[in-house]
């Protein structure tokens, strides 16, 4: 059965006045329809990538301790870590495979607090010595 409804409506995407045949009818053309679609698809991505960056600043904000004025330089990058802490980049590296490692992501750059990373690095990798007992070789 055909519809011989004749229905001026807006566009959505375009604002121009056409002539819709369904009543459920929201844009001009299929073009129209796709370009929306993209928006809608676009700001999607862009609040979620806004909501993350939030999420991750708030958890940033919480982890780090308060930074003292006395000392600007409180985040390190890796190599100035590994020069502080006598370590090898490379050690460092097989470190940060470890989620619990603390590390700051900022943009694409890795920094890190080292007032933390050693405490860290102090209670994970401490070695403690055990008490052995020594058997006297020495004859009587």
């Amino acid at each position: 059965m055909s519809s011989n409804l004749n229905i001026k409506k807006v566009c959505q995407h375009c604002q121009q006045i056409f002539i819709a045949k369904k009543i459920t009818t929201k844009f001009c053309s299929l073009v129209c329809a796709q370009r929306n679609y993209k928006l809608k698809v676009q700001q999607a991505k862009l609040q979620k990538a806004e909501s993350e960056t939030a999420a991750v600043v708030t958890g940033i904000n919480s982890s780090l301790p308060t930074t003292n004025k006395d000392h600007p330089k409180e985040l390190l990058d890796i190599t100035t870590l590994a020069y502080v802490t006598t370590l090898s980049e490379r050690t460092l590296y097989r470190m940060m495979e470890d989620p619990a490692f603390p590390k700051i992501k900022i943009d694409s750059n890795l920094r890190f607090h080292k007032e933390t990373v050693i405490k860290y690095i102090i209670e994970k990798y401490t070695v403690y010595e055990r008490k052995s007992k020594k058997k006297d070789n020495s004859r009587r």
